[in-house]
């Protein structure tokens, strides 16, 4: 592995080791992964059950989104392309039942097992580091059956004291102090990773979504005073 992708790997395996220390109980994160269940439950086909909707997570990390659509009995498969991660999601959903799978492998690289059967697709925060993202977007919408639907969620700017003041502004100076516990961390994260960061604005991220063959049917900002957008999507 050359070094650079090495050093990649490294630190993406430290933040996604530590990253439930970061979100547990942080309510700004419990909030965001709320209004995912909700949008999952709107993209449900009509007169079908949670058990029978398949639901594709797009670079799941360590699996915390994949846990919580699970829980609401969704049949959830959790992809990412960093191995170790998928082990320690795979480690913390072994006492759950059988609508959860963890795989390893880049949706933008490999073949998706399964592609065209998907109802919906969540991907969250991944379009803002991944080194193909027209290529991401494609196997997104490839994975998704006609007429299913995605959640999309990138960062519009990115973390740091511009957002702490943003949140002291807008909720005061003890939820700006509680910010940092996510702040702090993912600034380091940023810092030392040497991917590209691609920060999108409303109208480029909607624009990007529809060459890729998504209507944005619903879209907003959201976490910690908008840093993050997302668009509720219909595969076109």
């Amino acid at each position: 592995m050359p070094f650079r992708d090495a050093l990649e790997h490294m630190i993406a395996v430290t933040y996604g080791v530590t990253y439930d220390a970061v979100v547990a109980h942080f309510p700004p994160y419990e909030a965001m992964l709320e209004e995912i269940v909700a949008f999952v439950a709107r993209s449900m086909p009509d007169a079908t059950t949670p058990r029978a909707t398949r639901v594709l997570d797009v670079a799941c990390g360590i699996g915390n989104v994949s846990l919580r659509l699970a829980k609401e009995g969704y049949t959830v498969v959790g992809i990412d392309g960093v191995k170790h991660l998928v082990e320690i999601a795979r480690e913390k959903s072994s006492p759950r039942g059988t609508n959860l799978t963890f795989q390893h492998f880049d949706i933008a690289r490999d073949n998706v097992p399964g592609a065209g059967t998907f109802d919906v697709l969540v991907s969250m925060h991944t379009l803002y580091w991944h080194p193909n993202p027209i290529a991401l977007l494609d196997s997104c919408r490839r994975a998704l059956k006609p007429d299913g639907h995605a959640i999309f969620l990138t960062y519009e700017r990115p973390a740091g004291l511009t957002t702490f003041h943003d949140v002291r502004a807008s909720e005061g100076l003890g939820a700006a102090v509680r910010s940092l516990r996510w702040l702090l961390p993912t600034m380091a994260f940023e810092f030392f990773r040497e991917s590209e960061h691609r920060y999108l604005g409303a109208t480029e991220f909607h624009e990007t979504l529809d060459r890729a063959g998504f209507e944005v049917l619903e879209a907003r900002q959201t976490f910690l005073s908008g840093i993050s957008r997302l668009a509720w999507c219909r595969a076109k």
